[in-house]
């Protein structure tokens, strides 16, 4: 009997690992952002076309932002693009390691299907709206999302400046965090004189 009872609690234990790689590398896999690794080293290598059949990116594009970061320039594999994807991935690196990973959209016509790629692949928004811009004066409302995961955030805009370009970004909290501190330390600039 007390065999039976040691064998089961074995089992059990056993259940409970295998439980957690799954879920371990569910939530690795997660943070795979159109074959960039959020959290991960980068290393990506430098290539000299947009026309590749592998992740790459143009040393000439690269800066040096304000939060200290370098944001590369990321060509994708056509075949690799998502419908909703305007323009090239813009991977922000400290340290080496990535922070965040920026997508353009094509604004308000794309912005159903990247709401229903990210739903999809992480479930319902965490907060979402719709906003029928004046400035635009666009009959379709943008759509709004966020998502909070346990090591990063998706932040989805619709539009930003124009109805025709929209953004994700998959950030770190911890990226997140510089940025909003820059932000609030950041000078205000002087209003135009016209």
């Amino acid at each position: 009997m007390e065999s039976m009872n040691l064998s089961r609690h074995i089992r059990l234990f056993v259940g409970c690992i295998c439980s957690w790689v799954t879920l371990s590398s569910a939530v690795a896999q997660d943070k795979m952002i159109l074959g960039i690794e959020l959290g991960a080293r980068y290393l990506v290598p430098a290539c000299n076309s947009r026309e590749t059949a592998r992740l790459c990116f143009d040393k000439a594009l690269t800066n040096r932002q304000a939060t200290g970061a370098d944001e590369y320039f990321v060509y994708i594999p056509k075949a690799a693009t998502p419908p909703y994807m305007r323009d090239d991935l813009r991977v922000l690196v400290l340290n080496g390691m990535v922070e965040s990973v920026v997508i353009s959209t094509w604004g308000i016509q794309a912005q159903d299907l990247a709401l229903a790629a990210f739903t999809k692949k992480y479930g319902a928004p965490t907060r979402a709206v719709q906003e029928k811009s004046k400035i635009f004066r666009s009959r379709i409302p943008t759509q709004y999302a966020e998502w909070a995961l346990k090591d990063f955030s998706v932040k989805l805009d619709g539009s930003i400046n124009s109805i025709d370009w929209g953004q994700i970004a998959v950030s770190t909290h911890r990226y997140r965090k510089i940025v909003e501190d820059h932000e609030k330390h950041a000078p205000v600039p002087p209003p135009l004189v016209r």
